[in-house]
C-alpha cells in the first residue's frame, strides 16, 4: 500500500513575470528576504522571453525559485495565470520585476487580508526612484477620465474635478482604507479568490488587468484596499506613454477599450458599505 504524503501548503506565493528584465530581478527578487520573514514562500518567476540568462539571477535566493520558462511569449495576464496554476501558496503576490521591498512585512498584509473576508485583494505603497510616492489606487474609469487622460489631462495646469477625482489625488491616509482598484506593480489576494473569480483575463495582452480583476471582485462582493505598511520602490515605465503609436501603446488604448467594452463604459458598480480597518 502505498502512503500519500501531505505537503503542507505554504502562506505566499510571489509571482514575477519577466519579459527580458534579467537586469532587475536581481535587485527585485533579492529584497523579498527581508519582507518574507516568518512565512513561508516561494517565487515563481515566469521567464516570457528564455535567453538562458538567469542563472545568475537565481544564484544566492533565500526562498525556493520555481522558473517557468515560456517556448512563446505569452500576454501578463496568461503569464501570471500560468504561475498560478502551479502556485502552493495560500496567498498570492503579483509582483513587477521593475519593484525593490522597502518597508513593512508581507505577513502583515497576509494576516490582515486573512482576517477580513470582505476584502479581495490589497495594494501597497509605491515609490518612484526619487522617493516620492505614487498614486497606486484609483477610482474605476470610465469614458469622460479616459478620453481627458487620452489628451494629456495629466499634465494639464489645470485638472477638471470628475479626472482630479478619478486619479484619487487628494486622499492620503496612513491606515488601510478601501480602493476601487490598485496598481498591478504589487498586488496581494487569497489564492482561492484568484481562482473563484477564474484569474486575470487573458483577453487583455497588457494593461488593465489589474482594473479589470478589481472590477470582478467588487462584482462579488470583495473589495480592494490599500495596505499603506508595505512600501515597494517602483521603477514605473510608462513605455506606452513615452513612445506613442508604438505596440505598447496599442496595446494600451486595446486594452482600455476591452474594459470599457466589458463595463458598459465603465458603468458605475452598488457603492461598498464604508468599513472602519480596526473594528
Amino acid at each position: 500500500m502505498i502512503r500519500q504524503v501531505m505537503i503542507p501548503a505554504k502562506d505566499l506565493s510571489v509571482i514575477v513575470v519577466s519579459h527580458g528584465h534579467e537586469h532587475l530581478l536581481p535587485a527585485c527578487l533579492g529584497s523579498l528576504d527581508g519582507a518574507l520573514e516568518g512565512l513561508s514562500a516561494e517565487i515563481l518567476l515566469v521567464d516570457n522571453l528564455p535567453r538562458g540568462r538567469m542563472a545568475p539571477v537565481l544564484a544566492g535566493l533565500t526562498a525556493p525559485v520555481h522558473l517557468l520558462e515560456n517556448a512563446r511569449p505569452r500576454g501578463f495576464a496568461s503569464n501570471v495565470n500560468l504561475a498560478a496554476s502551479v502556485a502552493t501558496g495560500e496567498h498570492l503576490l503579483i509582483l513587477n520585476p521593475d519593484t525593490e521591498h522597502r518597508a513593512g512585512q508581507l505577513g502583515d498584509a497576509v494576516r490582515f487580508l486573512a482576517t477580513r473576508p470582505e476584502i479581495g485583494m490589497l495594494g501597497c505603497t509605491l515609490l518612484n526612484l526619487d522617493l516620492t510616492p505614487q498614486q497606486s489606487f484609483r477610482r474605476f474609469p470610465n469614458v469622460p477620465f479616459m478620453l481627458a487622460k487620452a489628451l494629456g489631462a495629466a499634465s494639464w495646469p489645470w485638472q477638471p474635478a470628475f479626472f482630479r477625482r478619478g486619479l484619487m489625488s487628494d486622499v492620503r491616509s496612513e491606515t488601510p482604507h478601501p480602493v476601487d482598484w490598485v496598481f498591478g506593480a504589487a498586488m496581494l489576494l487569497r489564492r482561492s479568490v484568484f481562482n473563484d473569480v477564474s484569474g486575470m483575463d487573458e483577453g487583455f495582452r497588457l494593461y488593465y488587468e489589474d482594473v479589470d480583476l478589481a472590477w470582478r471582485l467588487r462584482r462579488v462582493g470583495l473589495e480592494t484596499w490599500f495596505f499603506p505598511d508595505l512600501c515597494f520602490l517602483h521603477a514605473h515605465q510608462q513605455t506606452s506613454t513615452r513612445h506613442p503609436f508604438g505596440q505598447e501603446w496599442r496595446w494600451h488604448v486595446r486594452s482600455g477599450l476591452r474594459f470599457l467594452w466589458k463595463t458598459g463604459g465603465g458603468a458605475p458598480l452598488p457603492s461598498r458599505r464604508p468599513r472602519s480597518a480596526h473594528r
